[in-house]
């Protein structure tokens, strides 16, 4: 089972509410000398969105990185970078997620300032734009970080695309890239 389909497993999972993660004490000690997570998930700061929850993975299994609008601003960019090179996750997942207060707030906008400017928005529809701007997020990582597109264009790692579905928790997969 490779990566991404280990991910949409521990989805399936969690919508059929038969979950199998655990976070034991002991799993927490195995944890304090370090971390190898398979997984990096670039996603949106809302409260409903809980990755290790959403995709069933214990502690230590994903590295989280969370903004409103799962916009890749630098920090973001440099974080995902670390995680490939100093923590060797094969899969970049940048999720976006219905009814986001992030992209509606941009989308409703005239004019959007500061991170909600930076919300890629496509047409007139806001689900579209949702996963407008997760596609988009994709190409802005590997747009603005040779490494991370180096490390796609090697075979190293894959990078996807998807949008949560808030009410029935279902995660579906829009684009990937990988070789």
């Amino acid at each position: 089972m490779n990566h991404l389909e280990k991910l949409l497993a521990g989805n399936a999972r969690f919508i059929s509410q038969d979950t199998e993660a655990v976070n034991s004490s002991e799993l927490r000690a195995q944890f304090a000398t370090g971390q190898s997570p398979f997984a990096a998930i670039l996603c949106c700061a809302d409260s409903r969105i809980a990755p290790e929850i959403v995709f069933d993975q214990p502690l230590g299994e994903l590295f989280v990185c969370r903004v409103a609008g799962n916009v890749p601003t630098p920090e973001i960019i440099e974080s995902l970078e670390f995680a490939v090179v100093h923590l060797g996750v094969q899969l970049i997942v940048v999720a976006g997620h219905s009814s986001c207060g992030a992209v509606t707030a941009a989308f409703e906008s005239d004019h959007p300032q500061g991170l909600f400017s930076q919300i890629a928005l496509s047409s007139h529809d806001l689900e579209d734009c949702i996963a407008h701007n997760a596609k988009q997020g994709v190409k802005t990582i590997l747009d603005r970080s040779p490494l991370i597109l180096a490390a796609v264009e090697s075979g190293n790692i894959t990078v996807v695309a998807g949008v949560q579905d808030i009410a029935s928790g279902k995660f579906d997969v829009l684009e990937q890239f990988h070789i």
